[in-house]
């Protein structure tokens, strides 16, 4: 343990039974939930819907709802500055991927074309998103999707957009919104295929999050002021607001970043950080966590939620071994060991650590060995330790990157294998790691 922090946690459960708490945890890491997809979880939801809902609100000022007839249970979250690590994962045959943003808006418009009616086919489908995105991407409504490419264009972005278009789609079968009569993952393989798809109309239903856009004080030709007015109560409330009303914005503002960030600033100028270096604060952010069977580990300027049991998200780091983990733990390394390891760095400085690495031992990393190699795996092993909230964004967005105070709660030993030979997950020389 580092000097000055100490690793708090919890019971398991606290405030709430321990199955109730495996529900917490379960939707934090997923949303909804299918009886077909999870029977085991919808029953417990089922059984704990009245304590969980009223944790869920109490803790956060999330909703949580459990459609019985319907056989969804789902989570109402709602934040101004989303978590990157928790976006929807869209399962692949042999893997998983977060879905980008491209993918969950044409999952949405996949969703306005089936709702008008509930067959289509995949090619039917894909004309209508076109579309849309067509008649709108000029104003800057929509985005471009472009899955077929016209002279001139790259066939590489075309391929992008297609298989964004597919994984829209294998996200709404993940769902249980969506059923194919011929496996999805036989799209990518044959670009002549096509399928019907069937949706259910009562679970489409389900996914409207909020009232009516007519209902809302929004200007549908501004998108960029809807997140404003879908999260309202996230702003900041007049002077002569009611002091309980003040502290409620504040302890879900607090809770809703404990529980969804690996980490996090007590930054006493902030309201986060006033409620969290408060000791009731304190207390009350571990139980939460504590609920989700997440651990903290909490220092005067930073706090590290960790998730040792995997309950709430797919971060693994640092126990995995693939490339990019040992990439990213070579970069920690080297960052905590500079004349000021909390200084600013850029994709330049990382890629130039990585290319000398890669020169000195050719048998690690083979497969970044080449053009451009050093900075593929750079970009792969920088996203690890944004994930793992070892290093933050420094604005402007792309310019560079900046450690957090959790650089100082790591020591790394790099191990060397030299007579390593393949390059697989687990060969190659390993950068081992303690949390210290």
């Amino acid at each position: 343990m580092a000097a000055g922090s100490v690793s708090m946690s919890r019971g398991a459960g606290v405030g709430l039974e321990p199955e109730a708490g495996l529900v917490v945890a379960r939707m934090l890491r997923q949303q909804i939930h299918c009886v077909e997809a999870d029977p085991e979880t919808f029953r417990l939801a089922v059984n704990y819907q009245r304590e969980v809902a009223a944790w869920f609100d109490r803790t956060a000022g999330w909703r949580f709802e459990v459609y019985r007839s319907e056989g969804v249970c789902r989570l109402y979250k709602r934040r101004h500055d989303p978590p990157g690590d928790r976006a929807p994962v869209v399962q692949r045959s042999k893997s998983s991927t977060a879905a980008s943003p491209l993918v969950l808006v044409l999952a949405s418009l996949v969703c306005e074309q089936l709702w008008r009616g509930t067959q289509a086919t995949f090619n039917d489908l894909q004309r209508a998103v076109v579309q849309a995105c067509g008649t709108e991407a000029d104003a800057g409504r929509l985005p471009r999707f472009r899955p077929a490419a016209a002279a001139g264009e790259k066939l590489a972005t075309a391929a992008s957009h297609r298989l964004a278009f597919i994984n829209a789609l294998r996200l709404l079968e993940s769902w249980h919104v969506i059923a194919s009569d011929v496996a999805l993952d036989l799209l990518e393989h044959d670009q002549g295929l096509d399928l019907v798809i069937t949706a259910r109309r009562e679970r489409l239903a389900l996914l409207i999050a909020s009232v009516a856009p007519s209902l809302l004080d929004i200007d549908l030709d501004a998108p960029h002021t809807h997140v404003d007015a879908l999260c309202a109560d996230q702003r900041e409330l007049p002077e002569d607001a009611p002091a309980k009303a003040h502290e409620r914005r504040r302890r879900h503002l607090a809770m809703r970043a404990v529980l969804d960030d690996p980490g996090l600033t007590p930054d006493p100028d902030t309201e986060v950080g006033r409620y969290l270096s408060s000791y009731t604060g304190r207390e009350r952010a571990l139980d939460a966590a504590a609920v989700a069977g997440l651990a903290c580990t909490v220092r005067r300027d930073w706090w590290t939620v960790a998730d040792p049991q995997g309950h709430t998200t797919d971060l693994t780091f640092p126990h995995g071994r693939t490339l990019e983990q040992q990439g990213a733990l070579l970069l920690l390394d080297v960052l905590a060991g500079r004349d000021d390891p909390m200084g600013w760095f850029g994709i330049e400085w990382a890629c130039a650590e990585l290319r000398r690495v890669l020169a000195e031992r050719p048998w690690w990393a083979r497969r970044y060995q080449g053009i451009n190699g050093d900075r593929s795996l750079a970009e792969a092993a920088i996203g690890q330790l944004l994930s793992a909230g070892i290093v933050a964004a420094d604005p402007p967005p792309g310019s560079g990157w900046r450690p957090t105070p959790a650089l100082h709660l790591w020591q790394v030993h790099i191990s060397h294998a030299a007579n390593a030979v393949q390059d697989t997950a687990g060969a190659d020389g390993a950068a081992e790691q303690e949390n210290q």
